[in-house]
Order: structure tokens, then sequence, then C-alpha cells
């Protein structure tokens, strides 16, 4: 399996959930550090989708037993206020086209034992997209410095992860302009092929 049948099996997946009814509420980066793409032997983030049914409300309930071994990550969310395209885009286009960033948890899930897989095949599993909580927090990017955005991620009020804003590619924005570079490749990949 090369990157193209991983990412033409995501893309079947995704059809065949909105054949169900699901609709596409967002995109997922994956892989975002640069210690974590050095780790697994990529120089790219790797991507995903977010559907409608994904999503838990912030103070709900996950339940656990629709899942198989779940884990959390925390995440920046970008809401977007119009529309990137590719290619060509860079982290000022992403912060002007983005409306508010919130703070968002991703609970990421795999079929694969102990999250062990090779970087294909999670592409193809929908890079482990389960399930995400949104918080109420809007904050506007003028004037924020997402590069020095901290997070601190407590289980039960002690701390278990910290995490800054310039781990994400060196800023949360760039991974957004990877993303959106991806889904250029892959509309126009979709086009051609229609085309031939």
């Amino acid at each position: 399996m090369d990157w193209d049948d991983a990412y033409a099996i995501q893309d079947e997946i995704r059809r065949r959930k909105l054949a169900r009814g699901a609709r596409i509420v967002g995109l997922k980066a994956g892989l975002t550090s640069v210690a974590k793409m050095k780790q697994m032997g990529v120089d790219t983030p790797v991507f995903g989708f977010l559907a409608d049914y994904f999503a838990v409300p912030e103070g709900g309930e996950c339940r656990l037993a629709e899942l198989i071994h779940p884990k959390v990550e925390p995440e920046i969310a970008f809401v977007l206020k119009r529309p990137l395209r590719g290619p060509g885009c860079h982290v000022g286009a992403v912060l002007a086209a983005t409306d508010f960033v919130m703070p968002a948890i991703e609970i990421i899930d795999s079929r694969y034992r102990d999250f062990r897989f090779d970087l294909k095949s999670v592409v193809a599993d929908n890079c482990s997209s389960s399930r995400f909580v949104v918080g109420a927090r809007m904050t506007a990017v003028e004037g924020l410095d997402l590069r020095a955005t901290g997070v601190v991620l407590e289980r039960n009020g002690e701390a278990v992860a910290f995490g800054a804003g310039a781990a994400v590619v060196g800023h949360p924005a760039a991974a957004v302009c990877v993303d959106v570079l991806h889904e250029y490749r892959v509309e126009h990949d979709s086009r051609d092929a229609g085309a031939r």
C-alpha cells in the first residue's frame, strides 16, 4: 500500500459515512510535532476527517463501550470564517481566515492493538479519529500568540501532560496550512481522475 492507496481507503470510508447521513464538520492533522514526525520517519503530518457524530458536548459523556481503547490529546481547534485554498496557503492566510480558536480534546481510538501500526495503515484508518470535545471559550487570534499558547492536561485534578503551540510544526496555523494543501491535492487528484 502506498500513500495514495491509504488516502483512497480513507476517502472511501468518508464516502460511506456521508452515504449513511453523516456530515463532515472538520479536518484533523496528526503527527504534527517535529519530534513525532522524526520518530515515525515522515516529514509532513497525516490527515483525517471529523464527522458530526464524533462530537461530544463539553461536560458530556463519551461512551467507552462504543470505542476500543481510546486515548485523549489536547488540541487547538481553528474555526474559519471563510474557506482556505491551496497551494500557496501560509500561516498569515490561515490567521486571516480564522474566526476564532477554541480549546479541544481529541479522543483517538484505533483498531490496531496498542496503537501499533505503520503510517499508511493509520491514514487508511482515518488517523485514529473517533470523538472530539470542543470547549466553549472562543478566542480571536488577533493579539494572541498561538506559538506561546500552552496547555496543561489534567486527570482528576492532577497535571499529567504539558504542551505549547510551538510544538505543532512551529506554529499551530502551520498544521492547518498543510491540511489545506492535502485537501487541495485530494480535490485535484479526484478531478484529474474524473477527467481521464
